[in-house]
């Protein structure tokens, strides 16, 4: 057996963007002290569920969909259920693998996993769909030909990308927009449709220029040694897929799989669980076909928000008849809500074709009646709403902080945040420009990137004149052309200055100055250095520190603050802790939210704008 440090998932924004940094994921568990005993006895861990939730605890064998309504307590079974297997059926931990959709519901359920049955739950693999894959490529990718040291280009990378596939294509931006053929290369990714067999799916002129973008692109991110997001879970899938010996590794390993927002699975994700749970798989060798894995798979097609990604409710609907055996347990008490408000919300919902039949009650009581209002205009709208939340705070009931609006469209807050502004109203957006989104983090990590992989042209064009260092251009597209004519990677052609035509002097020197930057760089990762240090190097030696420090623009100081808040990121991946949220805290603030982007939060007070037939 070999071993490494462990991943841990709470990591995985930053440990995506610089893995080439990371130690490689091990393939098995790391040998480990022998756990300390159970915490809890399995009274203790059925302790406050009701009957239901005890039922979906306790289950053993068959798959089983558990089909928790709104505020049913569904974090707690699977906590509970996790805590069950490793203290009472003395399931190893390394042998669980329990998926979420964000990298904060993958922390919250390990954290209490690990409150219930101690350090030892550590050992399981506790994450979201494209970070398991990425620690199963990370081990196996090889297998295809490609390094284990690949870039991961998120949504903004693989913009830049096929914006230069449409320019040197010559696509009419406003016939062939990008973000429509990015969808349309989504869409086909989400289905397991690679760039060698969508001309299958090619019905038009406009798809078949299309499918010319995606066999470009493809070929681009596969030159830069680099997988967008799509292709993490595709290229496990297929890698699961054509290799038999490996898909039946996995399945031997994972003895226990828990799918959480089952609802939201596409079709990639589905085929991902399907390989690792399925029981009429073909292709393993005589004698090797393991037995399948205990699949518990949380999830409502109530709360589907995800069709818009390629999520089909054909996973939650066909549960049983995809898996044998296949069993439903429904939760139906809601911990979160009145009656009234589960009242109204039943009889919305019971309109919807396709779903499986419940409705949600609770033993709250029936609270207060729900408040209605039709306004005149949007200003009307957020006027009575702001109204609303003085009258709540001035008698004493809540405090601003216990409020939120959602709306549909973030257009939508413009009138919110005017009103709230004028009668001096405390507020922040949720979900306006993320951490690992804004400018001065992107660029950091560019910088990583290029360095831990020279084939990513991406990630090193972005960069090679930021800070500004006199490289136009005209000096940027010499490059190129000489990294097209010898068919190299542009951070080669780099290397190659002496064979570059066409380049004026000042040019010259201030890339080979560059190259020099990088290469120092390089050499420091080969030799071990810390991510934060060479982090914490980039900035100071590459002059972006000192920019910023030298500006009057007082948003150059919040940029500060957000490298300041990377480079403690990046400590605390290489510590081994989790990293702290970045972010503002205002105290007492009332949040102004996205409807798509906050399902799932809980507040005491909720105003919903803009209310109508398609809300």
């Amino acid at each position: 057996m070999t071993s490494a440090p462990q991943y841990d998932s709470t990591h995985d924004d930053f440990a995506a963007s610089v893995s080439p940094l990371s130690p490689l994921f091990p393939e098995v568990i790391v040998p480990h002290a022998r756990a300390k005993s159970s915490r809890f006895t399995v009274d203790k861990l059925l302790e406050g569920l009701n009957p239901p939730q005890r039922e979906a605890v306790l289950h053993h064998g068959a798959p089983v969909l558990v089909v928790a309504g709104a505020g049913s307590g569904k974090t707690r079974v699977l906590t509970r259920r996790i805590a069950y297997l490793v203290s009472e059926r003395k399931v190893h931990p390394g042998s669980i693998l329990a998926i979420t959709f964000t990298n904060k519901a993958a922390a919250e359920m390990r954290t209490r996993v690990v409150d219930l049955v101690g350090n030892r739950a550590k050992l399981m693999w506790v994450s979201t769909f494209h970070s398991a894959c990425v620690r199963i490529l990370r081990s196996e990718i090889s297998r295809f030909n490609i390094s284990r040291t690949f870039s991961i280009y998120d949504d903004a990378d693989s913009k830049r990308l096929m914006q230069l596939v449409s320019r040197d294509l010559n696509l009419d931006p406003k016939r062939f927009p990008v973000r429509a053929i990015m969808n349309w290369v989504s869409n086909l990714k989400n289905e397991l449709v690679d760039h060698e067999s969508a001309s299958q799916r090619v019905n038009t002129s406009v798809e078949e220029t299309y499918l010319q973008a995606y066999q470009e692109y493809q070929r681009r991110l596969t030159a830069a040694n680099a997988l967008d997001f799509d292709d993490l879970i595709m290229t496990t899938v297929h890698l699961l897929q054509a290799f038999p010996d490996l898909r039946e590794q996995y399945r031997r390993r994972f003895r226990h799989v828990l799918v959480d927002e089952y609802q939201d699975t596409n079709h990639a994700q589905y085929s991902l669980i399907r390989e690792l749970c399925g029981s009429e798989l073909q292709g393993a060798p005589d004698g090797l076909m393991a037995d399948p894995p205990e699949l518990m798979v949380v999830g409502d097609s109530d709360q589907s928000i995800y069709a818009f990604r390629g999520a089909t409710l054909r996973n939650i609907l066909d549960f049983e008849s995809d898996f044998a055996g296949a069993k439903t347990i429904l939760l139906e008490q809601n911990y979160r809500s009145t009656q009234t408000i589960l009242n109204a919300a039943n009889a919305v919902i019971v309109q919807n074709e396709g779903r499986t039949a419940k409705n949600l009650w609770s033993d709250a009581g029936a609270g207060d009646l729900i408040v209605g209002y039709v306004a005149d205009t949007e200003h009307d709208e957020a006027q009575f709403v702001a109204g609303e939340i003085d009258r709540l705070s001035d008698a004493g009931a809540s405090r601003y902080g216990d409020a939120a609006i959602f709306y549909r469209t973030n257009a939508q807050s413009r009138s919110f945040e005017e009103v709230f502004i004028r009668v001096g109203l405390p507020y922040k957006v949720v979900g306006g420009v993320r951490f690992y989104e804004r400018r001065e983090v992107r660029d950091a990590i560019a910088y990583l990137r290029a360095i831990a992989n020279r084939t990513d042209d991406v990630s090193l064009r972005r960069i090679l004149n930021v800070p500004k260092r006199g490289i136009g251009d005209r000096a940027e597209a010499a490059v190129e052309e000489l990294a097209t004519r010898l068919r190299i990677s542009f951070g080669d052609a780099l290397r190659r200055l002496d064979e570059v035509h066409g380049l004026a002097t000042r040019s010259a020197k201030q890339l080979k100055a560059f190259a020099e930057f990088m290469d120092a760089h390089e050499q420091m990762v080969a030799d071990g250095i810390p991510a934060d240090r060479i982090l914490t190097s980039v900035l100071q030696e590459s002059g972006y520190l000192a920019e910023l420090q030298g500006s009057v623009d007082p948003q150059d100081e919040t940029r500060l603050e957000n490298l300041v808040e990377l480079v403690a990121v990046a400590r605390e991946f290489v510590a081994g802790a989790a990293p702290a949220a970045a972010g503002l805290d205002v105290a007492g603030a009332g949040d102004v939210l996205d409807l798509d982007r906050d399902a799932g939060l809980v507040q005491r007070e909720v105003g919903l704008a803009e209310l109508g037939p398609q809300t």
